[in-house]
């Protein structure tokens, strides 16, 4: 995850949103990693992913391009989503407009509203 995690922990709260886990890890129903997520809105079923270029570009491993790392994330992305977990993105832009953030994260969780817990389980970071 990139860097700024402590001002959007704290923009969620100020939006009245609950505050995220950080860094949470998902197993999916087979105890197979489905991915770390950055936010995790467990009571919500929502997890809230950071998207900045360098995780697509800078930290692609040795033979892998950025369009492999974009479609490695998708799958990522897919599992998570499969297993019931809403997601939202956002990225240095959104910064500058928590409330659209707060927006997305709320949606989220009414979409969720209502339905079965996400399949599976999680691993709270230290």
């Amino acid at each position: 995850m990139d860097s700024p995690s402590c001002p959007q922990v704290d923009a969620t709260a100020a939006l009245g949103l609950p505050i995220p886990e950080l860094q949470a890890s998902l197993l999916g129903p087979d105890g197979r990693l489905l991915g770390r997520v950055d936010f995790l809105f467990a009571d919500a079923g929502v997890v809230g992913e950071f998207d900045g270029k360098v995780k697509y570009g800078k930290y692609v491993r040795a033979g892998q391009d950025p369009g492999d790392a974009v479609f490695a994330e998708k799958q990522r992305e897919d599992r998570i989503r499969d297993a019931g977990w809403g997601v939202v993105r956002w990225t240095w832009r959104d910064l500058d407009r928590p409330a659209v953030i707060g927006e997305r994260i709320r949606r989220a969780m009414t979409r969720r509203d209502g339905r079965p817990r996400p399949l599976g389980t999680v691993l709270r970071a230290n």
